[in-house]
């Protein structure tokens, strides 16, 4: 290689790679800082997956995973024992995020906001069960105050569940969705082109 020819970083292509390790450690801090303070502002939103998404359109659902069910597990022991309860809706954001992905679902803004939605139904559905059988509908999140005035109305609990997290999750997750969008549209072109494994 002659010494006017650019030199290019080293691209991913495994869960070993230096990229991808280094790259995680990153995901998993985004989560839980962003996740933290939402729930500490007692917000109607969870923000608590921007890493997982920017993850697994990176790296790979594998990464994603990762990622998310990571900082899940590590969150319960730092800030709130509820998360680990809740690493199966990670695993579930990252597989998503990577099929939709890898259609087309995340190549321009129209499309994102089509997907973040989509993601909220999914992440809602899996973490529905969870609120109501383990939590009985309150997890001190601020989505716990629509459950608690569903349930006022006359609504079952399980309703209330479902009904809050179809307010709640489409609208979080849009919101995450645009975010992870925004962040890897603000990165070098030549560091983005390092991740062999991107679906964006």
């Amino acid at each position: 290689m002659s010494a006017s020819q650019p030199t290019s970083l080293p691209r991913t292509n495994s869960l070993t790679a230096p990229l991808t390790l280094s790259f995680i450690p990153v995901g998993i801090a985004v989560n839980l800082t962003i996740g933290t303070l939402a729930h500490a502002m007692k917000l109607p939103l969870y923000l608590d997956a921007i890493g997982t998404i920017v993850s697994a359109l990176l790296l790979g659902w594998r990464a994603g995973v990762i990622v998310g069910v990571g900082s899940f597990l590590l969150g319960g022991v730092l800030t709130n024992p509820v998360l680990p309860w809740f690493s199966g809706t990670q695993a579930a954001i990252a597989i998503y995020v990577h099929v939709v992905a890898q259609h087309g679902g995340f190549k321009s803004y129209r499309r994102v906001i089509a997907a973040g939605l989509g993601l909220g139904i999914v992440a809602g559905v899996v973490s529905a069960p969870v609120i109501a059988v383990l939590f009985g509908g309150v997890t001190g999140s601020g989505a716990s105050v629509i459950v608690a005035f569903l349930l006022s109305s006359g609504h079952s609990l399980l309703k209330s569940v479902f009904l809050s997290g179809l307010a709640c999750e489409p609208i979080d997750k849009l919101v995450q969705s645009l975010m992870a969008f925004w962040l890897i549209r603000g990165l070098p072109p030549r560091l983005l082109k390092s991740f062999k494994n991107r679906s964006i």
